[in-house]
C-alpha cells in the first residue's frame, strides 16, 4: 500500500469535482474516513459493507454529483475574514 493514499484519493476527488463543474454539474465532498456512522460502526465500515468493498481497502470520501438546484452567489470581498490571511509567515497579527 501507499503511504500517500489519503493525498492521492483527495487529489482524485477534487479532480472529479473540477471535472463535474466544467460539465455544469454540482458536487459535494462527503467525508468518510475518520467519521462515525453510529456508536459501534465507523462511516468507512458502513460504506464498506453497503458497497461490498473487501478488506483491506477502505474509503476516504464519497463525491456526490448532480445538477444544482440553485446557483450560490460568491461572498463579496468586503465580507471575507482577511484577518485569517497570512502572507509569507504565520503571525498572530497579519499585515
Amino acid at each position: 500500500t501507499s503511504d500517500t493514499w489519503v493525498e492521492d484519493c483527495s487529489i482524485a476527488a477534487i479532480l472529479i469535482q473540477l471535472t463535474a463543474q466544467s460539465l455544469g454539474l454540482g458536487s459535494c465532498w462527503v467525508q468518510v474516513r475518520l467519521r462515525g456512522h453510529d456508536q459501534t460502526t465507523s462511516a468507512a465500515q458502513f460504506v464498506q459493507g453497503l458497497l461490498g468493498i473487501p478488506e483491506p481497502l477502505t474509503v476516504e470520501c464519497i463525491v456526490a454529483l448532480g445538477y444544482p438546484a440553485e446557483k450560490k452567489r460568491p461572498i463579496s470581498s468586503n465580507q471575507l475574514e482577511w484577518s485569517k490571511i497570512h502572507t509569507n509567515r504565520f503571525s498572530a497579527t497579519s499585515s
